[in-house]
Order: C-alpha cells, then structure tokens, then sequence
C-alpha cells in the first residue's frame, strides 16, 4: 500500500482512539473526533493532482481566523472551500505540527463532517410490476 510523504504528521493523533485514515481521490484523508481535519496530497500518476502538500479541511467561516494564527495557509486555488500548504512551503513543517497540535486538541475550527453514505435503493420485491401503457 502506498505510503505518502507526509505521513509523519498523523504521528500527533495515531493514539487517539478516534483517529483514522482513508484513501481519497489519490490522497489521504485523516479523521479524528469523527471530522475529516485534512487530506495528505501528492502529484498522482493519473496527473488529476499535480499538488504536493496539505489541504486543512474547515468550512469558510473559521479559515479567517485560522489564517490569523497560521498565515503560511491559505486557500487553495481549485478546491477554495479548504486551505492548503504546499510541502516545499519554507515554514511547511513547524506548521503542520503547529496544525496538528490544534487538531488534537479539538479545535472546532479544524475538520468537517463527512456527508452520511446515500442508502442504495432497493428494488421491490413484490411479483407485481408496473405495466408500461
């Protein structure tokens, strides 16, 4: 399985009981306290990313005062609803584990809730059809 660069991060919550990861469109999503709080991104071989770094999952109304306290983020260019640090960012490590230290904390700025999985709908199995007229 493929491991990212930036893995060293998660290194903050791997003993938090509600800590996890799931890969995600080429990255990967790191959860914890039941929120998404961020997608580790590298340059895929499919080139659909060309970005190497981190996105800060948050909703838009807490990025102001997230960028006040960690200016070296800000948001991205496509996906504008979350922030991002390019990993050759020159102050790129002491602010991810300046992040990662608020995320462990359980800073409500930082993360989102992932939208509940759609219920598939079942096909009915009664022996009556409808009729096409």
């Amino acid at each position: 399985m493929k491991t990212f660069d930036n893995e060293w991060i998660c290194q903050a919550f791997e003993d938090h009981p509600s800590f996890l990861t799931k890969r995600m469109f080429g990255g990967l999503a790191v959860y914890l306290f039941g929120r998404q709080m961020m997608v580790l991104v590298e340059p895929t071989r499919t080139g659909r990313w060309k970005w190497h770094g981190v996105l800060i999952c948050t909703e838009h109304a807490h990025q102001p005062a997230i960028i006040e306290e960690f200016p070296q983020l800000a948001p991205h260019d496509i996906l504008k609803k979350w922030l991002y640090i390019d990993s050759r960012h020159e102050d790129f490590e002491p602010t991810m584990e300046q992040v990662a230290e608020a995320i462990k904390r359980d800073d409500r700025r930082f993360g989102i809730h992932p939208h509940p999985k759609k219920e598939k709908k079942r096909k009915a199995r009664s022996g009556s059809r409808r009729q096409k007229p």
